[in-house]
Protein backbone atom coordinates (compact mmCIF):
# COMPACT_ATOMS: atom_id res chain seq x y z
CA UNK A 1 0.00 0.00 0.00
CA UNK A 2 3.07 2.28 0.79
CA UNK A 3 3.52 1.43 -2.71
CA UNK A 4 0.77 2.41 -4.71
CA UNK A 5 0.51 5.55 -2.41
CA UNK A 6 3.47 6.52 -4.00
CA UNK A 7 2.94 5.77 -7.42
CA UNK A 8 -0.47 7.82 -6.91
CA UNK A 9 1.53 10.78 -5.94
CA UNK A 10 4.04 10.32 -8.84
CA UNK A 11 0.74 10.47 -11.23
CA UNK A 12 -1.24 13.41 -9.35
CA UNK A 13 2.32 15.32 -9.37
CA UNK A 14 2.53 14.95 -13.43
CA UNK A 15 -1.01 16.21 -12.98
CA UNK A 16 -0.48 19.25 -10.89
CA UNK A 17 2.65 19.90 -13.35
CA UNK A 18 0.51 20.03 -16.12
CA UNK A 19 -2.42 22.05 -14.18
CA UNK A 20 0.64 24.11 -13.34
CA UNK A 21 -0.89 24.54 -9.92
CA UNK A 22 2.51 25.70 -8.14
CA UNK A 23 0.68 24.68 -4.45
CA UNK A 24 -0.39 21.25 -5.25
CA UNK A 25 2.90 20.81 -6.89
CA UNK A 26 5.00 21.91 -3.96
CA UNK A 27 2.74 19.66 -1.47
CA UNK A 28 2.82 16.45 -3.22
CA UNK A 29 7.07 17.17 -4.13
CA UNK A 30 7.04 17.52 -0.17
CA UNK A 31 4.79 13.88 0.50
CA UNK A 32 6.67 12.31 -2.35
CA UNK A 33 10.20 12.90 -0.78
CA UNK A 34 9.49 12.23 2.31
CA UNK A 35 7.23 8.66 1.33
CA UNK A 36 10.47 7.79 -0.69
CA UNK A 37 13.02 8.34 2.20
CA UNK A 38 11.40 6.40 4.42
CA UNK A 39 10.91 3.80 2.07
CA UNK A 40 14.54 3.81 1.31
CA UNK A 41 15.84 3.57 4.79
CA UNK A 42 13.32 0.92 5.75
CA UNK A 43 12.36 -1.50 3.57
CA UNK A 44 15.03 -2.79 1.34
CA UNK A 45 16.36 -5.85 2.69
CA UNK A 46 19.88 -6.98 0.45
CA UNK A 47 17.98 -8.46 -2.08
CA UNK A 48 14.44 -8.31 -1.37
CA UNK A 49 11.90 -5.58 -0.14
CA UNK A 50 10.28 -6.47 3.18
CA UNK A 51 6.65 -7.09 3.35
CA UNK A 52 5.42 -4.50 6.09
CA UNK A 53 5.06 -3.82 9.76
CA UNK A 54 3.13 -3.92 12.31
CA UNK A 55 1.69 -1.66 14.68
CA UNK A 56 4.44 -2.19 17.33
CA UNK A 57 7.32 -1.69 14.79
CA UNK A 58 7.43 -5.72 14.00
CA UNK A 59 8.63 -6.68 10.24
CA UNK A 60 7.37 -8.83 8.19
CA UNK A 61 8.95 -10.98 6.02
CA UNK A 62 12.90 -10.13 6.56
CA UNK A 63 15.66 -12.23 4.63
CA UNK A 64 16.78 -13.73 8.35
CA UNK A 65 12.67 -14.66 8.80
CA UNK A 66 12.25 -18.70 9.00
CA UNK A 67 9.28 -18.96 7.54
CA UNK A 68 7.53 -16.11 4.91
CA UNK A 69 10.74 -14.11 4.14
CA UNK A 70 10.50 -13.57 1.18
CA UNK A 71 6.93 -12.11 -0.60
CA UNK A 72 5.91 -11.52 -4.58
CA UNK A 73 3.66 -8.06 -4.09
CA UNK A 74 6.74 -6.05 -2.82
CA UNK A 75 8.84 -6.83 -5.10
CA UNK A 76 6.51 -6.55 -8.09
CA UNK A 77 5.30 -3.20 -6.70
CA UNK A 78 8.41 -1.74 -5.83
CA UNK A 79 9.35 -1.93 -10.12
CA UNK A 80 5.85 -0.30 -10.72
CA UNK A 81 6.09 2.53 -8.58
CA UNK A 82 9.04 3.66 -9.67
CA UNK A 83 10.60 3.53 -5.93
CA UNK A 84 13.29 0.33 -6.47
CA UNK A 85 16.62 1.76 -8.26
CA UNK A 86 17.23 -0.07 -11.17
CA UNK A 87 19.64 -2.17 -9.29
CA UNK A 88 17.25 -3.02 -6.55
CA UNK A 89 14.61 -3.66 -8.82
CA UNK A 90 16.48 -6.59 -11.39
CA UNK A 91 17.96 -7.66 -8.26
CA UNK A 92 14.61 -8.28 -6.41
CA UNK A 93 12.95 -9.70 -9.96
CA UNK A 94 16.15 -12.16 -9.41
CA UNK A 95 14.98 -13.15 -6.09
CA UNK A 96 11.58 -13.26 -7.07
CA UNK A 97 12.60 -15.85 -10.18
CA UNK A 98 14.85 -18.08 -7.77
CA UNK A 99 12.61 -18.08 -4.65
CA UNK A 100 8.90 -18.19 -5.70
CA UNK A 101 8.79 -18.81 -9.77
CA UNK A 102 6.94 -22.37 -10.56
CA UNK A 103 5.82 -24.26 -13.47
CA UNK A 104 2.50 -23.16 -12.90
CA UNK A 105 3.14 -19.27 -11.36
CA UNK A 106 4.51 -17.27 -9.35
CA UNK A 107 3.77 -18.25 -5.17
CA UNK A 108 2.84 -15.40 -3.19
CA UNK A 109 5.47 -16.05 -0.55
CA UNK A 110 7.84 -18.80 0.84
CA UNK A 111 8.10 -20.45 2.73
CA UNK A 112 5.08 -20.89 4.21
CA UNK A 113 4.03 -19.85 7.48
CA UNK A 114 4.04 -23.10 10.15
CA UNK A 115 5.47 -22.57 13.91
CA UNK A 116 6.90 -18.94 12.97
CA UNK A 117 4.18 -16.97 11.99
CA UNK A 118 3.66 -13.47 13.19
CA UNK A 119 0.78 -12.97 15.47
CA UNK A 120 -2.54 -12.32 13.74
CA UNK A 121 -1.02 -13.90 10.39
CA UNK A 122 -3.95 -15.54 8.96
CA UNK A 123 -1.70 -17.54 5.95
CA UNK A 124 -1.11 -19.61 8.95
CA UNK A 125 -4.73 -21.33 9.17
CA UNK A 126 -4.07 -22.54 5.52
CA UNK A 127 -1.66 -25.83 4.84
CA UNK A 128 1.20 -24.74 3.20
CA UNK A 129 1.07 -24.59 -0.49
CA UNK A 130 -2.87 -22.81 -0.30
CA UNK A 131 -4.30 -19.68 -0.68
CA UNK A 132 -2.19 -16.95 1.02
CA UNK A 133 0.02 -19.31 2.98
CA UNK A 134 2.73 -19.93 -0.36
CA UNK A 135 -0.04 -20.57 -2.65
CA UNK A 136 0.35 -18.76 -6.64
CA UNK A 137 -2.51 -16.72 -6.25
CA UNK A 138 -3.85 -15.57 -9.96
CA UNK A 139 -4.32 -11.69 -9.54
CA UNK A 140 -0.30 -10.72 -8.50
CA UNK A 141 0.69 -12.63 -11.68
CA UNK A 142 -0.33 -9.79 -13.74
CA UNK A 143 1.45 -7.56 -11.78
CA UNK A 144 5.05 -9.67 -11.92
CA UNK A 145 4.59 -9.96 -15.69
CA UNK A 146 3.92 -5.57 -16.17
CA UNK A 147 7.11 -5.27 -13.99
CA UNK A 148 9.14 -7.54 -15.64
CA UNK A 149 8.23 -5.85 -18.95
CA UNK A 150 8.54 -2.41 -17.57
CA UNK A 151 12.16 -3.32 -16.69
CA UNK A 152 12.23 -4.36 -20.62
CA UNK A 153 12.65 -8.53 -19.81
CA UNK A 154 10.07 -9.64 -22.19
CA UNK A 155 11.65 -13.58 -21.75
CA UNK A 156 10.67 -13.25 -17.99
CA UNK A 157 7.25 -11.52 -18.30
CA UNK A 158 6.30 -13.80 -21.54
CA UNK A 159 7.37 -16.83 -19.51
CA UNK A 160 5.28 -15.63 -16.41
CA UNK A 161 2.18 -15.09 -18.46
CA UNK A 162 2.07 -18.76 -19.99
CA UNK A 163 2.95 -20.45 -16.35
CA UNK A 164 0.00 -19.13 -15.13
CA UNK A 165 -2.51 -19.00 -18.60
CA UNK A 166 -5.47 -21.46 -18.38
CA UNK A 167 -5.52 -22.16 -21.83
CA UNK A 168 -1.67 -23.22 -21.95
CA UNK A 169 -2.66 -26.19 -19.42
CA UNK A 170 -4.85 -28.54 -21.07
CA UNK A 171 -2.36 -30.78 -21.42
CA UNK A 172 -2.32 -30.76 -17.40
CA UNK A 173 -6.07 -30.90 -16.95
CA UNK A 174 -6.15 -33.97 -14.62
CA UNK A 175 -3.67 -32.01 -12.38
CA UNK A 176 -5.45 -28.80 -12.69
CA UNK A 177 -8.92 -29.52 -12.16
CA UNK A 178 -10.49 -26.23 -13.43
CA UNK A 179 -11.72 -25.25 -16.76
CA UNK A 180 -9.56 -24.45 -19.54
CA UNK A 181 -11.01 -20.94 -20.50
CA UNK A 182 -10.68 -18.82 -16.86
CA UNK A 183 -8.77 -18.06 -14.02
CA UNK A 184 -9.24 -19.47 -10.42
CA UNK A 185 -8.33 -17.42 -7.45
CA UNK A 186 -5.51 -19.37 -6.56
CA UNK A 187 -3.37 -22.66 -7.72
CA UNK A 188 -1.46 -24.86 -5.03
CA UNK A 189 1.97 -24.56 -4.58
CA UNK A 190 5.44 -26.42 -4.30
CA UNK A 191 4.47 -26.98 -0.56
CA UNK A 192 1.62 -28.70 -1.34
CA UNK A 193 0.95 -32.37 -2.23
CA UNK A 194 -1.66 -31.18 -4.85
CA UNK A 195 0.57 -28.88 -6.29
CA UNK A 196 -0.76 -27.50 -9.17
CA UNK A 197 -4.61 -27.88 -8.39
CA UNK A 198 -6.34 -24.94 -9.00
CA UNK A 199 -9.43 -23.70 -7.12
CA UNK A 200 -12.63 -21.12 -7.24
CA UNK A 201 -13.04 -19.92 -10.58
CA UNK A 202 -15.07 -16.97 -11.47
CA UNK A 203 -14.06 -15.31 -8.24
CA UNK A 204 -11.05 -13.65 -9.26
CA UNK A 205 -9.74 -10.07 -10.77
CA UNK A 206 -6.99 -11.73 -12.46
CA UNK A 207 -8.17 -11.05 -16.19
CA UNK A 208 -8.29 -7.32 -15.97
CA UNK A 209 -4.25 -7.52 -13.74
CA UNK A 210 -2.84 -9.50 -16.83
CA UNK A 211 -5.03 -7.56 -19.30
CA UNK A 212 -2.66 -4.62 -18.11
CA UNK A 213 0.33 -7.15 -17.89
CA UNK A 214 0.05 -8.29 -21.34
CA UNK A 215 -0.75 -5.23 -23.02
CA UNK A 216 0.61 -2.11 -21.55
CA UNK A 217 3.76 -4.83 -20.28
CA UNK A 218 4.15 -7.33 -22.92
CA UNK A 219 2.95 -5.41 -25.86
CA UNK A 220 4.01 -2.00 -24.94
CA UNK A 221 1.12 -0.07 -25.43
CA UNK A 222 1.33 2.72 -22.32
CA UNK A 223 -1.21 5.62 -22.73
CA UNK A 224 -0.76 8.91 -20.43
CA UNK A 225 -2.99 12.11 -21.29
CA UNK A 226 -1.02 13.38 -23.74
CA UNK A 227 -0.55 10.54 -26.03
CA UNK A 228 1.07 6.64 -25.84
CA UNK A 229 4.29 5.34 -25.49
CA UNK A 230 4.76 2.28 -27.17
CA UNK A 231 7.34 -0.18 -25.58
CA UNK A 232 7.07 -3.55 -26.36
CA UNK A 233 8.98 -6.32 -24.21
CA UNK A 234 8.60 -9.73 -25.56
CA UNK A 235 10.62 -13.17 -25.66
CA UNK A 236 13.49 -12.38 -28.53
CA UNK A 237 12.47 -15.27 -30.35
CA UNK A 238 9.72 -13.41 -31.81
CA UNK A 239 10.56 -11.70 -35.13
CA UNK A 240 7.57 -8.96 -34.12
CA UNK A 241 3.61 -9.00 -34.42
CA UNK A 242 1.16 -6.88 -35.79
CA UNK A 243 -1.83 -5.46 -33.91
CA UNK A 244 -5.43 -3.40 -34.48
CA UNK A 245 -6.62 -1.38 -31.48
CA UNK A 246 -9.18 1.41 -30.96
CA UNK A 247 -7.89 4.65 -29.36
CA UNK A 248 -9.34 7.49 -28.29
CA UNK A 249 -11.32 7.66 -31.63
CA UNK A 250 -8.54 6.24 -33.62
CA UNK A 251 -7.95 3.35 -35.24
CA UNK A 252 -4.40 1.97 -34.58
CA UNK A 253 -2.50 -0.62 -37.12
CA UNK A 254 0.49 -1.67 -35.13
CA UNK A 255 3.14 -3.70 -36.71
CA UNK A 256 6.41 -4.29 -34.65
CA UNK A 257 9.24 -5.51 -35.84
CA UNK A 258 12.38 -7.04 -34.48
CA UNK A 259 14.86 -8.23 -36.63
CA UNK A 260 17.99 -8.57 -34.08
CA UNK A 261 15.76 -10.79 -31.39
CA UNK A 262 15.47 -8.38 -28.79
CA UNK A 263 13.16 -8.23 -25.52
CA UNK A 264 12.72 -4.53 -25.66
CA UNK A 265 14.26 -1.25 -27.15
CA UNK A 266 13.40 1.02 -29.66
CA UNK A 267 15.72 2.04 -32.90
CA UNK A 268 13.02 3.87 -34.98
CA UNK A 269 9.00 4.55 -34.96
CA UNK A 270 7.09 5.70 -37.75
CA UNK A 271 3.61 7.19 -37.05
CA UNK A 272 1.72 7.49 -40.63
CA UNK A 273 5.39 7.50 -42.89
CA UNK A 274 6.77 9.73 -39.96
CA UNK A 275 9.88 9.27 -38.41
CA UNK A 276 9.59 10.41 -34.50
CA UNK A 277 12.57 10.84 -32.24
CA UNK A 278 11.53 8.33 -29.76
CA UNK A 279 8.95 6.15 -28.73
CA UNK A 280 6.30 8.18 -28.04
CA UNK A 281 3.51 9.29 -30.11
CA UNK A 282 1.66 12.54 -28.54
CA UNK A 283 -2.22 12.40 -29.34
CA UNK A 284 -2.28 14.69 -32.02
CA UNK A 285 -0.73 12.61 -34.70
CA UNK A 286 -3.55 10.20 -34.75
CA UNK A 287 -5.63 10.24 -37.29
CA UNK A 288 -8.68 7.99 -38.17
CA UNK A 289 -6.46 5.21 -39.39
CA UNK A 290 -3.00 5.47 -38.12
CA UNK A 291 -0.13 3.21 -39.50
CA UNK A 292 2.56 2.46 -37.03
CA UNK A 293 5.64 0.60 -37.41
CA UNK A 294 8.07 0.44 -34.80
CA UNK A 295 11.96 -1.50 -35.26
CA UNK A 296 12.76 -2.96 -32.12
CA UNK A 297 16.87 -2.55 -30.89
Amino acid sequence: MAMQFYYALVIQLRFAQLKQDQEAIAFLEQKRKETFESFRRLCWDEDRFIRGFKEDGEVIGRRTDPEANMWLNPQSWAVISTLATDEEADTALESVHRLLNTEYGVMLMTPPYHAHAFDGALAVIYNPGTKENSGIFSQPQGWIILAEALRGHGNRAFEYFMENAPAAQNDRAEIRHLEPYCYGQFTEGKDSPHFGRSHVHWLTGTASTVMVGCVEGILGLRPDLGGLRLSPSIPSEWNGFEMEKDFRGSHLHIVVKNPNHAESGCVKLLVNGKELSDNYIPQDLLTNRTEIELIMS
